[in-house]
């Protein structure tokens, strides 16, 4: 349950930040390109979330929040815009997983679909990576240089079950 209410508080943030927005906000600082890439065992973290939370809390709107491609990299961005205000910050990694669908044998009249009967979610980083309290990776942007470029390894490979749902 906690990994769904993880991803759901992320996709508010990005929808409420206005991601993709053309308007910029007034209080908006300048940003910085950074450019992170995050590995599990040395190789490349595809499809992970990564979250820049500030160290001042005063600055704890302007979180950059990004999801890593294919090859374990992320151009970090702040409502929508490209970049990462100057400071310090935690950098949280998270990487969820939805399986074991059970379907029922029944069809769906309205989606024409079988239904789903059951689900589980895994955590597939561990947990301490997760949290701006337990993370060891920190950042600091300063604006002097022209990228930020910084490599974590999200150590080992977990799958933890986290939740679910079944019927």
């Amino acid at each position: 349950m906690k990994a769904l209410t993880t991803i759901t508080l992320i996709i508010v943030t990005l929808t409420l930040n206005g991601c993709g927005d053309a308007s910029r906000p007034k209080d908006l600082p300048k940003l910085y390109p950074c450019t992170i890439t995050i590995t599990q065992e040395g190789k490349p973290l595809a499809d992970a979330v990564v979250e820049f939370i500030p160290a001042d809390a005063a600055n704890a709107k302007f979180r950059a929040v990004s999801m890593t491609g294919e090859d374990g990299s992320v151009k970090m961005s702040t409502y929508g815009f490209a970049g990462a205000p100057a400071g310090k910050y935690k950098v949280v990694v998270t990487k969820n997983r939805d399986d074991d669908f059970v379907y029922s044998a029944e069809v769906n009249p309205e989606s024409g679909e079988k239904d789903v009967v059951s689900f589980h979610t895994y955590r597939l980083v561990e947990e301490k990576y997760s949290s701006a309290e337990t993370t060891p990776f920190e950042i600091e942007v300063t604006g002097k240089e022209r990228n930020v470029t910084k490599t974590f390894d999200a150590g080992k490979a977990v799958k933890i079950k986290t939740g679910g749902s079944e019927k």
